[in-house]
């Protein structure tokens, strides 16, 4: 696969995230079901970068679970919940693609990591921690999101709100711009050349998105995800960063076998 596809699974991993919690919802079976899905999508990203343009990618997407074991697009794992009432909790570990932002700015690491969330009639919260595997940046992130999901019929929209602590060399891979990266886009004589710009402390990033599901029959969905993210000020404080926000959008279809 080349780069730009790789890069299009990676980014498209935090939005997906929520997809397969809304297909659970549309599922007679329940969360427990096993399944394949595969589909295709589109996904359209602004970076908070110096002029940087919206760039759309074509974004493959796989959902399978078979038992405990999941994929999601770039992210697999395995996670266990069970069901007491009204209330289901589960954890999970899993091994996840990371890559940034910006055009030269493409690579693709790994994050392995745990997750714990509890479902109620009064929504999902999930907590979850990261550590990059690769040993590219050494990095670690830890998260923790809240998510409302609303079914009428056969459309489900599910609002989320979110809040992340990056450490340093995290908010560092994902935002700061090297000097490997500066001398390729001079190669590439692109219109913005970044300047060598290290983020140098931890960073607290607050993010919301609203993801929505229609199921077109028994086997075939349709799936839409709008999210964004306010960066912190030890990010949009550096000369590289002209907007203190990053957004993405997904519009895809899925087959479920």
């Amino acid at each position: 696969m080349h780069k730009s596809g790789f890069k299009s699974l990676a980014c498209g991993i935090a939005l997906l995230a929520s997809i397969s919690a809304a297909h659970a919802q549309e599922n007679d079976e329940g969360a427990d079901a096993n399944h394949i899905a595969v589909g295709v999508g589109l996904l359209l990203q602004k970076s908070p970068f110096n002029s940087s343009e919206v760039q759309a990618l074509p974004l493959p997407m796989i959902s399978v679970k078979q038992g405990a074991f999941y994929v999601e697009t770039a992210e697999a794992g395995i996670r266990l919940n069970d069901t007491f009432g009204s209330v289901s909790p589960s954890i999970g570990l899993f091994v996840a693609a990371r890559s940034p932002s910006g055009q030269d700015r493409e690579k693709l690491t790994a994050d392995a990591g745990g997750r714990i969330s509890l479902a109620t009639k009064f929504g999902t919260l999930s907590g979850e921690i990261r550590h990059d595997i690769s040993g590219k940046f050494d990095g670690c992130e830890m998260g923790l999101r809240y998510s409302y999901p609303i079914s009428t019929g056969k459309l489900t929209i599910t609002p989320s709100v979110q809040a992340s602590w990056l450490d340093r060399k995290t908010a560092n891979y994902m935002y700061g711009v090297t000097s490997a990266q500066r001398a390729k886009m001079i190669e590439k004589k692109r219109s913005v050349i970044l300047p060598v710009a290290p983020i140098t402390e931890d960073a607290h990033n607050l993010g919301a998105d609203i993801s929505m599901a229609l199921q077109l029959s028994d086997r075939l969905m349709l799936i839409g995800i709008v999210g964004g993210t306010y960066l912190d000020k030890s990010i949009h404080r550096s000369p590289a960063i002209d907007q203190k926000w990053d957004a993405q959008a997904v519009m895809g279809i899925s087959y479920r076998f």
